[in-house]
């Protein structure tokens, strides 16, 4: 059946907003809240919605505009059934959507903690592109937040903490030579082979933080040699990707990926992003599983989860979007499991037995 939400979302979904191309669609949320009476803080193509409480705990619901490209299948917004099709669907607009529908209610906005929106563009791109780190930076009182609500796309399960990510060159040196003529240089793409077939056999390594099993992996994701193709090749570089748990820091993750390389490579990490603990001990974390009522997952991504727990922010991921959607053609959401994520939010917020007050 058709919903208010399901209308809203399509016409978000409607407004193309590709990493870099979010202006559009911020226009559009800053003169709705405008319509709406609500205050407005605009940073680029990134905005807050709403006032910090001074005698309510206050919750930020985060959401980020962009999507990556879309594909034909899912480039026109649409109803089939009871799923609505549009790129961002899922990743993660009917979470903005849920979101909106929120802080437009004014009841839901005098609860008895208050909403605030944070979303932001340009989260899909390379981590030091998105414009999150600028708003919070423009906004500090955001630091000051009792929780935040990531609402990327978690299938309506409360996940808690996020894995974290380094991405690291690893190069092999060796000696060129004519291909006819092998025996005359030394190939440094075969050298890589016992490090290929050790990945290859590699399985994830279950690490248990807070009660929550997180999976770690290490992973080659891109080679490439410059050399031509009838030259033994002097160099190889591989890109090795390792996700691990929150139980470590960016140096002993990078640590631990240089000790399994060894030194048969030279490592240079070139992207890294910090892995959150779950927060199980924070209380209004407690109080957002308990309305939600159903399982409590660990987040196996990274996510901006990780930016507000370095603010001491205690933070969580939960949205009405499919994970095995997000980025897919034909991306889509269920149209009912916007009204579940509303409905869990809204008995959060008014939930006055467990919110602190004064």
């Amino acid at each position: 059946m058709a919903t208010a939400l399901g209308g809203d979302l399509l016409g978000l979904l409607a407004v193309a907003s590709v990493t870099g191309e979010e202006r559009a669609l911020a226009d559009l949320l800053e003169v709705r809240a405008q319509r709406h009476g609500l205050p407005v803080r605009r940073v680029g193509n990134s905005l807050t919605v709403g006032v910090m409480a001074d005698d309510r705990p206050t919750v930020l619901l985060v959401a980020h505009l962009d999507t990556v490209p879309p594909t034909d299948a899912d480039r026109v917004p649409r109803r089939e059934g009871d799923r609505l099709v549009g790129r961002g669907a899922s990743d993660m607009k009917a979470g903005l959507a849920v979101a909106l529908s929120v802080l437009e209610d004014p009841a839901l906005r005098d609860a008895a903690r208050a909403p605030v929106l944070v979303c932001y563009a340009r989260e899909e791109g390379p981590i030091e592109d998105s414009e999150l780190p600028a708003l919070l930076a423009a906004v500090p009182q955001l630091a000051g937040a009792d929780l935040a609500v990531v609402l990327e796309p978690t299938d309506g399960e409360v996940q808690l903490g996020c894995i974290g990510g380094l991405h690291a060159e690893v190069t092999f040196s060796g000696v060129a030579a004519h291909s006819a003529r092998p025996w005359q240089g030394r190939n440094a793409l075969t050298a890589a082979g016992p490090l290929l077939a050790d990945l290859d056999g590699r399985a994830a390594e279950e690490v248990v933080v807070d009660g929550l099993r997180f999976a770690e992996v290490l992973v080659a994701t891109q080679a490439r040699t410059a050399n031509a193709r009838n030259v033994v090749p002097d160099r190889f570089t591989l890109n090795l990707n390792y996700r691990f748990a929150p139980d470590k820091t960016l140096d002993q993750a990078a640590q631990r990926l240089t000790a399994v390389v060894g030194d048969v490579a030279q490592v240079t990490v070139v992207d890294r992003a910090p892995a959150a603990a779950p927060r199980r001990d924070a209380a209004e974390v407690a109080a957002f599983a308990a309305a939600a009522g159903g399982p409590v997952g660990p987040k196996q991504a990274w996510t901006d989860v990780a930016r507000f727990a370095e603010l001491g922010v205690p933070a969580l991921n939960y949205g009405p979007g499919l994970t095995a959607q997000a980025h897919q053609a034909g991306e889509y959401v269920p149209e009912p499991a916007l009204g579940a994520a509303r409905d869990v939010l809204a008995r959060y917020l008014d939930d006055r037995t467990m919110a602190r007050t004064g």
